[in-house]
């Protein structure tokens, strides 16, 4: 099991493993899946520009991804890191490629960042177990902050100092 920083190249897996990520799990991410899908392969490339990308490999394929970003244009939070977009193919998962993952990004971290921020979806405990295991913790509520197929799902947000 490989994890590397994702480049241009990528940009068709990424597309991939993010459609299937909203498709198979859309109370776990805040993206559309109807306009991510609508998104050129061009479009994935800037995203790969404009958020560090992580991925983790297996036998040469893309079983998993995270992003890093900040809000570098203030500097009153450029200290704050945000992890988004984790997820990990089902037939990885239990594999150690989630651990890798993360492990990876808070590697990344350090040093450009002084805490890291998520939100998981309140009742995803397999991700919130992951988050605690890593050092996150729970910082909050957000009562309905999604609505899917007309369920309002809350979410949990959580930090670590890196």
């Amino acid at each position: 099991m490989k994890v590397r920083r994702l480049t241009g190249d990528d940009a068709a897996a990424l597309r991939e493993i993010r459609l299937e990520a909203l498709a198979l799990h859309p109370t776990a991410f805040s993206a559309d899946p109807d306009v991510e899908s609508a998104f050129p392969l061009a479009r994935w490339r800037e995203h790969l520009e404009a958020r560090i990308w992580f991925g983790v490999f297996a036998d040469g394929a893309l079983v998993g991804i995270n992003a890093f970003s900040t809000e570098s244009y203030s500097k009153k939070t450029a200290h704050v890191a945000h992890l988004g977009a984790m997820y990990v193919r089902e037939a990885a998962r239990g594999s150690g490629a989630a651990d890798a993952l993360m492990t990876n990004f808070l590697d990344y971290a350090k040093g450009k960042a002084e805490q890291i921020v998520l939100t998981v979806e309140a009742g995803n405990s397999r991700a919130m177990k992951l988050y605690v295991k890593h050092g996150f913790e729970v910082t909050g509520r957000k009562p309905r902050s999604m609505k899917v197929d007309g369920t309002f799902y809350d979410e949990f947000e959580m930090w670590r100092t890196v």
